[in-house]
């Protein structure tokens, strides 16, 4: 799983990304993953279940901007 992690950090170097679990006891554990930057004064934050996911949310902030 820590693939996923090293991939977005490559693609991605200008944003701080990392993870979280969110786990239920009904249910199996589920990992966030989050992006996160400051620019221009302001924090940018995003989340994700996916690489791929994340990896889009990332491209489309970048576009934005």
């Amino acid at each position: 799983m820590d693939g996923d992690v090293a991939r977005l950090r490559a693609a991605h170097p200008d944003w701080q990304i990392s993870t979280v679990w969110a786990s239920a006891c009904t249910g199996p554990d589920a990992r966030r993953l989050m992006a996160y930057r400051y620019t221009d004064h302001r924090r940018v934050l995003l989340t994700a279940w996916t690489e791929a996911e994340l990896s889009a949310r990332i491209g489309e902030e970048e576009e934005a901007r």
